[in-house]
């Protein structure tokens, strides 16, 4: 943690609005979006938010750039927004093919009712009744985990999924993504790019490490930060706590239903005739696919430093030991050494594709 603000007052703390708030929380890429259309289908659950600046809030305090109290305050200052303006049938997203978009979810007409709602001095007070009455539950997409339990001084009602997925998996979509390249020179990709001493376009999490990083290959870099995410994610409290349901990714696509009934239990509320429909849309369950994995794996090893191969060998041995061992290194195919080296992004892309969505159902033509 790099914190060098010090200032000399303090910030009232916000009361945000008496509701059932469900953060799902996990690492970029690790599949939190396949998890929360199915939660939104629930009984009493809101569609879900996806916004960036909660997870900007996290990047700016974790690197320094924001103080404790500041965080607290932005933070539940969009929170208190958010459920404020979803009741109100603002700031909605209607694009036709986002999984968060209101056009997309089960409740569509209800949202489309709420647009008529008028902001008269009482409507404030009328929602905060209603979502109390009815029990509302809001869904948020997450990273908090990655600072510790950042969020306990807003409040300590708040519940977790957590969404872990394995190491492979992570560096292989984070690097046919991009992630290794478009720091600092991406316009879409909406992270902070850091400059420390002669090192440019540092991920925060490298500030301790910008030489190494500065060395590394794109696909080394996604390994590092992965490398030392997930370890914060793996050593958290939060996550064995008793306000957060773990789901390891590889075990929820295999294993829908069984998720989908533990999700019901921990949230306190039910599925609806609309769940399996956002299953079917999403493709879920799937089966296990051991020789995807293995090519994944093979095309990792093939183009990264040896004691990077090392490390990250390492860290699937710990997911596979308390997280899931769905997919475990000793079973996969090896390939002859050097098969895959020097491959594209598209190479990789070829391999397993980035999912596209239409009008909310997953597809992955190009």
């Amino acid at each position: 943690m790099y914190q060098n603000l010090t200032p000399n007052h303090t910030i009232k703390k916000i009361k945000i609005i008496d509701a059932n708030y469900v953060f799902v929380d996990g690492m970029s890429r690790s599949g939190k979006n396949s998890l929360l259309p199915i939660i939104s289908s629930f009984s009493k659950v809101e569609h879900f938010k996806d916004r960036s600046a909660y997870e900007a809030y996290v990047d700016m305090y974790v690197s320094g750039n924001l103080t404790k109290e500041g965080f607290n305050f932005l933070y539940a200052h969009d929170l208190l927004l958010d459920v404020w303006f979803t009741m109100m049938g603002r700031d909605l997203n209607t694009n036709a093919h986002d999984l968060t978009s209101i056009m997309n979810s089960s409740k569509k007409e209800e949202y489309l009712k709420r647009l008529e709602r008028r902001d008269t001095p009482d409507t404030f007070q009328e929602i905060v009744k209603e979502v109390k009455r009815r029990q509302l539950i809001f869904p948020f997409v997450s990273e908090v985990l990655r600072g510790g339990d950042l969020l306990s001084e807003i409040s300590k009602n708040f519940k977790y999924i957590i969404v872990m997925r394995n190491p492979i998996d992570l560096v292989f979509t984070w690097f046919r993504s991009g992630r290794g390249t478009r720091l600092g020179t991406d316009q879409r990709y909406l992270k902070p790019a850091l400059q420390f001493k002669e090192f440019d376009n540092l991920h925060y999490s490298m500030l301790d490490n910008a030489k190494e990083f500065n060395k590394a290959n794109p696909l080394e870099k996604c390994f590092l930060v992965i490398e030392k995410q997930m370890i914060k994610y793996l050593d958290a409290d939060l996550l064995h706590s008793n306000n957060s349901c773990l789901v390891p990714f590889e075990n929820y696509y295999i294993e829908t239903r069984k998720y989908v009934e533990k999700l019901e239990k921990f949230l306190g509320t039910s599925k609806t005739e609309f769940t399996s429909d956002e299953m079917s849309k999403a493709n879920l369950p799937r089966k296990k696919d051991i020789n995807t994995f293995s090519t994944k794996a093979n095309m990792i090893f093939d183009n990264m430093n040896e004691k990077y191969k090392h490390r990250l060998v390492n860290l699937s041995e710990r997911y596979e030991t308390e997280i899931s061992d769905v997919y475990k290194l000793d079973k996969i195919t090896k390939y002859p050494k050097g098969k895959f080296k020097g491959l594209s992004i598209d190479a990789f892309s070829k391999v397993s594709a980035g999912s596209k969505y239409d009008k909310g159902k997953r597809s992955t033509n190009k």
